[in-house]
């Protein structure tokens, strides 16, 4: 293994091997990278207003509107009404949303084990807190 690589390459190089994974299991669920993200994003059980989603999906109003279509006609999401305010579109996971989450949460599992089981226990705690503060230092 080359020393000499960037943090960036680093970086990407993981980037790429994690989206290789993530576009196996969007090909298998037959859904975009914001259709993927738009189902990570909820919980079963948990009603989320489109604005809401959109926003933690990283899209616009617009959009988001749009992706949340799409999943509804896909089966993945439902609409959902809130009985303190009827006037917000808010959505949820249908069946078949829960169990494409389980899957990607199976496959998730998958790629933390095979990382965790590379990582020396003594190292783990340094690992994940540079893990965490490169993420904070790349958001937008």
């Amino acid at each position: 293994m080359p020393v000499n690589r960037s943090i960036v390459e680093l970086i990407f190089e993981l980037k790429f091997a994690c989206m290789s994974k993530e576009e196996s299991i969007r090909e298998k669920l037959d859904i975009s990278p914001a259709e993927y993200r738009g189902i990570l994003s909820l919980r079963p059980g948990k009603i989320v207003s489109c604005m809401q989603l959109s926003n933690t999906m990283g899209l616009s109003k617009s959009r988001g509107s749009r992706v949340v279509d799409k999943l509804i006609a896909n089966g993945y999401l439902k609409e959902a009404k809130k009985v303190d305010d009827k006037r917000v579109f808010n959505v949820m996971l249908t069946k078949a949303g829960e169990k494409a989450l389980k899957e990607i949460n199976v496959l998730m599992k998958e790629c933390e084990t095979a990382i965790l089981k590379n990582v020396p226990k003594s190292e783990l705690k340094s690992f994940t807190h540079t893990l965490h503060k490169i993420s904070e230092i790349v958001k937008p």
